[in-house]
Parts: C-alpha cells; sequence; structure tokens
C-alpha cells in the first residue's frame, strides 16, 4: 500500500506549536484583563445597588417604611422600624458582608412605603452616595431624590 493514500492518525508537531502559540497569545491578551481587584470593587458595587433598589421594592410591596444601614466598613443590612434585619421573601436575611478587602462609605437611608428615600423622617433633598474602595480601584454608588433612582458609577 502506497503511503500518500494512508489516511492520517494524529497532528504533526507544526499543528501542534501552531495550538500552543495561539492558546498563549490569547492566555497573554485576557490575564491584564482580569485584575481581582477592580471587578471585585464593582461587582461589589453593583449588588449593594441591587440591595438598594430590592429594600426599595420591599418597602413598597410590605406598605412600610424599611431602613438601609451601614453596620460598619464592611457590612450592610435592611431593616424594619423595630430594627429587626428584614427577610426578603425567599427567606433570607438582608445582611451583607463585602469581601476581599473592600470597604464601604457612606450613611443610613430609609424608604417609604412608596418607595421614596427619607433622611430622619423627610424627603431626601440631595442624592445619597456610598463609595466602595478596594486595592484596585473604587466606585460610587449613587441614590436619587424623590424617585430613588440607583445608578453606579466606577
Amino acid at each position: 500500500m502506497d503511503r500518500r493514500y494512508r489516511g492520517s492518525r494524529g497532528f504533526t508537531l507544526i499543528e501542534l506549536v501552531a495550538v500552543v502559540v495561539i492558546l498563549g497569545a490569547l492566555t497573554a491578551l485576557a490575564v491584564p484583563r482580569m485584575s481581582p481587584g477592580d471587578s471585585t470593587v464593582n461587582a461589589q458595587a453593583d449588588r449593594l445597588a441591587a440591595e438598594l433598589r430590592h429594600a426599595q421594592a420591599l418597602a413598597m410591596s410590605q406598605g412600610r417604611t424599611l431602613s438601609f444601614e451601614i453596620l460598619s466598613s464592611t457590612a450592610y443590612r435592611v431593616a424594619d422600624a423595630g430594627g429587626a434585619t428584614v427577610r426578603d421573601p425567599g427567606g433570607e436575611l438582608l445582611n451583607f458582608t463585602l469581601q476581599n478587602g473592600v470597604t464601604l462609605g457612606g450613611g443610613n437611608i430609609d424608604f417609604d412605603s412608596l418607595g421614596r428615600p427619607l433622611s430622619a423622617g423627610s424627603l431626601v433633598g440631595a442624592a445619597q452616595n456610598w463609595t466602595l474602595n478596594g486595592e484596585n480601584g473604587s466606585a460610587t454608588v449613587s441614590l436619587q431624590p424623590v424617585t430613588g433612582f440607583v445608578a453606579v458609577t466606577p
């Protein structure tokens, strides 16, 4: 049987080297984009924003005032008027701790039964901000007066 007509049974050395070079190039491009500090701060800022929205929605759906409280530079929660941590409809406590050395600065805010942000029992007149700081960056979560619109800026 002539060797020219035999079927291929594997990869050549050149094909294997080409695949390794391509994988190396892709890895070199992807690794700098995966800085854990930046993504951690941004991810936790997004979660904080989501929890503010959740507290606002719960206050409206339950028809009562709820508080978004900063417990420390690394922890926050949603509480009711009696000071007890609120449970979401799934039964989980709305008590959160920041991870990977991320810290939080900002103040407490209440949401009335219409979802409006309150401070000391009155509607807030200016945007409220929380700043998250981490090893490689920071992000700000803003809550607008009257509407309660929440935005994150990296």
